[in-house]
């Protein structure tokens, strides 16, 4: 029997219709396995019996572990993150922020609640983004060519908030990445060393972001 594997993003844009239930229940188990042992150190044969049925089921539509793999990670670079990017709150319209702490407080928690919703998935992309060179280089491809949408909301937000004093006068590449950084830092501590992200540590992430941007405390 399965146990719980966070995989939301997978269902939320339909990378289950076109396979039959016992070929989901492989993918579902493939992604367990692989977030829990890593890729390199997990089996066909421990994916087939967490999917309770016979390896050669996974051989018939996947090929190989690899091709386990590939089913799981290319939805991701090709469809997933780039319909998910535009989602993100801190893509949104600025006026539902009526301050710099709330938009970032916001933004953080979008964050969080994604990467809880989709840990196991989001480990096994990390994981593989550190080792592949070929992977980061379709997923760079990717981020270029699909994220037009994204910046130019983001860019046009952050441009709001220097043009209200609330935010420090630094380039808007150099704000996303301390923001961005900040919030991996959260990511690896919950993926890879099962550390909880609660809600104080959430709001200490808050605080700390908006005196580091804030325009007051630079000046």
């Amino acid at each position: 029997m399965l146990t719980k594997v966070s995989y939301k993003l997978f269902t939320e844009n339909h990378v289950f219709d076109d396979l039959t239930d016992k070929q989901s229940k492989i993918l579902i188990a493939a992604i367990k396995v692989f977030a829990e042992k890593g890729y390199s150190n997990s089996s066909t044969k421990e994916i087939a019996e967490e999917a309770g049925v016979a390896e050669g089921n996974i051989f018939s539509r996947f090929t190989n572990k690899r091709g386990l793999l590939q089913a799981i990670i290319d939805p991701v670079i090709q469809s997933i993150f780039p319909a998910t990017l535009n989602k993100f709150t801190d893509a949104q319209i600025v006026d539902k922020y009526t301050t710099l702490h709330a938009f970032i407080e916001a933004s953080v928690k979008d964050r969080v609640r994604f990467m809880e919703e989709n840990a196991d998935v989001l480990k096994i992309f990390m994981a593989e983004m550190i080792y592949d060179d070929q992977l980061r280089a379709d997923f760079q491809d990717q981020f270029a060519s699909s994220a037009t949408f994204y910046l130019e909301n983001i860019n046009r937000n952050l441009s709001m908030f220097k043009a209200n004093q609330f935010l420090v006068n630094w380039a808007n590449t150099e704000i996303l990445r301390i923001m961005w950084s900040v919030v991996a830092g959260l990511a690896v501590s919950y993926l890879f060393f099962k550390q909880p992200v609660t809600s104080t540590e959430i709001n200490h992430t808050v605080d700390a972001l908006t005196k580091a941007l804030s325009q007051k405390m630079v000046d």
